[in-house]
């Protein structure tokens, strides 16, 4: 408001009274005034009565909860075998520790609580709650109030919660629930995904269970020992009428799982105990699909032919030279003096091992094995590695070219694979017409051709075995008979009637087989490696 002077001042004494109980009126001078005096001058009321009235206030998204309020009753731990019990940021200083605990003015059971600590703590405290305040479902973590102190933060969640891995612990007696609990898992997964399609899940979140009902809960922050996914994808029939710790929720399972849906739980990564792999001697003949023993003597029973495995695979993984018309492959010592080529044969076992399993105990029958099913592998994969290695008696460069012979020329049948007689042979000419004996090459002073075969397999442990044996025998089938794979059209496995003693080197697992390090020629003339 403006006080404009329309005269020369005189000064004027204008006094008030005290109205204090008077309604103001309309234009009125600082309505509700007294005492005060105002000198000289004309003046206009120019009053614009302008209300504002401030927006309400918005209420929190979430309860403030006191510390005091908030009773903690047990750490909960992320891996009871690793002891993992809290996460310290990558990228802060903060620490973050899991609690089971009563709040006042909660829920009337246990809630779960996460505590945050460290200079950082400020910083990843609000970039979680941002996470939790932008998706509400009830497969995510819901938040339900904050706690702040000089030296802690808090979030309070609804319910009671804890990771997946230590609510798995309590099946683990049971292969059979186990395996069902991670494929149901995996169907709840897939839903709380679709539901956060807004927020990036993919790198930073772990899985959780509500440990009364068993229901999947996404907690949206990662941490230590966390599992993110599962290995199978097996659709499972939804049982929310049976308790898992029901003693007769096994046979309750079993009823209500299809034939084939069992064999795929079974027979996926989450069952496999172990990947195991070994050097063979080249001149071995061990088809796909090959059971090989572990234990001492080691040895292989053939799988006749025709093993009808589906998918059977045969692939150059690694091919330094020019394929030829006719698929030979040729190497110019002069661009490649010590080429290497690899081929792999192997099967489509995400399908086929459950071929095997679900005729294991027919084949274990034959071989009257009993226990100590984990001594034996079936082979789903042969490796073919070529070298080329430096000729140390004769160490002249000469020109000329390296023939490899073509894939298919490594197989003996359907399911069969070995090396050829000549898979490799160098030759001055440039169309390989004219070989040169091993002799010859190596005099010449030509790089020394060296061959390899690897196996690999997979193994399962007796648990495996045994909730098949309960499985089949569940659905009235005999486990040593064939019954089950007959009855699903699965390819039937034959031993053959001849053991073949093995030349390897001890099984490892597949992760530490190396190519051979060529400083033992003894091995490398026991496994035939020189061509």
């Amino acid at each position: 408001m403006a006080l404009q002077p329309h005269s020369e001042p005189e000064f004027t004494a204008v006094s008030t009274t005290n109205n204090a109980g008077s309604a103001p009126y309309a234009g009125a001078f600082f309505p509700g005034a007294a005492g005060f005096t105002i000198g000289g001058g004309d003046f206009t009321s120019n009053v614009t009565n302008n209300v504002y009235n401030p927006p309400p206030e918005q209420p929190a998204a979430f309860r403030t909860i006191g510390l005091g309020d908030i009773n903690l009753l047990n750490e909960i731990r992320m891996n009871n075998k690793s002891g993992v019990v809290g996460r310290r940021s990558q990228s802060t200083n903060a620490r973050r520790m899991y609690y089971s605990a009563n709040v006042v003015g909660g829920e009337p059971g246990p809630m779960t609580v996460a505590m945050y600590q460290g200079g950082d703590m400020e910083e990843e405290w609000r970039q979680h709650i941002a996470k939790y305040e932008s998706i509400r479902h009830p497969k995510i973590m819901q938040l339900y109030g904050l706690m702040s102190t000089k030296g802690l933060r808090g979030l309070v969640f609804h319910d009671e919660l804890i990771p997946y891995l230590q609510f798995l612990e309590r099946f683990e007696y049971s292969l059979l629930l186990s395996t069902y609990i991670n494929s149901y898992c995996t169907l709840e997964l897939r839903e709380a995904r679709r539901y956060c399609s807004s927020i990036d899940i993919d790198t930073d979140y772990s899985i959780w269970i509500h440990p009364a009902t068993g229901e999947l809960c996404v907690n949206l922050v990662m941490h230590d020992g966390a599992v993110t996914g599962f290995a199978t994808g097996v659709e499972v029939p939804r049982m929310e009428n049976v308790s898992l710790d029901d003693p007769h929720a096994e046979s309750a399972i079993i009823s209500a799982l299809d034939h084939r849906d069992f064999y795929a739980l079974c027979s996926s990564v989450f069952s496999i105990r172990e990947l195991r792999a070994l050097s063979i001697s080249t001149e071995t003949f061990i088809p796909l699909g090959t059971v090989l023993r572990l234990d001492s003597p080691q040895k292989a029973s053939r799988i006749t032919d025709p093993l009808g495995i589906d998918g059977v695979n045969l692939n150059i993984l690694k091919n330094d030279g020019e394929v030829l018309p006719g698929s030979w492959i040729r190497f110019d010592s002069n661009r490649a003096q010590y080429p290497e080529f690899k081929l792999s044969a192997y099967t489509s076992w995400g399908v086929n091992n459950k071929f095997w399993i679900a005729q294991a105990s027919h084949i274990f029958a034959q071989l009257e094995t009993t226990s100590n099913f984990e001594d034996y592998v079936v082979v789903d994969e042969i490796k073919f590695i070529l070298r080329c290695l430096p000729n140390t008696y004769n160490t002249r460069e000469p020109e000329g070219y390296l023939f490899v012979c073509p894939a298919e020329d490594f197989r003996l049948g359907p399911d069969s694979f070995q090396w050829p007689y000549r898979p490799a042979y160098w030759s001055l000419d440039p169309s390989g017409t004219f070989p040169l004996s091993t002799e010859d090459a190596n005099m010449l002073g030509f790089p020394i051709i060296h061959v390899e075969t690897h196996v690999y397999g997979h193994l399962w442990d007796d648990r495996v075995y045994d909730t098949v044996r309960r499985f089949q025998q569940g659905k009235g089938l005999n486990p040593e008979s064939q019954e089950a794979a007959i009855n699903l059209g699965y390819p039937l496995y034959k031993l053959s009637d001849e053991e073949v003693p093995l030349t390897c080197v001890e099984f490892k697992p597949w992760t530490e087989v190396r190519q051979c390090d060529l400083k033992d020629t003894a091995i490398c003339q026991k496994l035939r490696h020189y061509v």
